[in-house]
């Protein structure tokens, strides 16, 4: 059952990439739910990034989770975070050249 926050962010990369190849929303909506996972949007309503260390918890147990918060970790939560901003920041950029247009 672990899960591991490398797991989220490959899928998040794979969502972000198939966003860039087809324009398709899908992708987006699907990164959304990938990236919640790392806030609180998983099986077991935990948490796994920390605002007061900046960090990233180890992943999850069936029942808790892995209080360390290894490089490994932490790389995918940011590296998740990253592509999250760029796709927020394309689809404001397209919206802002839609209405600019208009």
């Amino acid at each position: 059952f672990d899960q591991q926050p490398v797991e989220a962010w490959s899928s998040i990369a794979a969502y972000w990439a198939a966003y860039r190849a087809t324009k398709d929303q899908v992708w987006v909506e699907r990164m959304e739910r990938a990236f919640q996972w790392f806030l609180g949007e998983n099986q077991i309503g935990a948490v796994l990034y920390d605002e007061n260390t900046g960090g990233c918890r180890d992943g999850l147990h069936f029942d808790r989770v892995n209080q360390n918060q290894g490089a490994e970790s932490t790389l995918s939560f940011l590296s998740s975070l990253t592509e999250w901003q760029q796709i927020n920041k394309r689809q404001t950029n397209q919206e802002a050249t839609i209405v600019h247009i208009l």
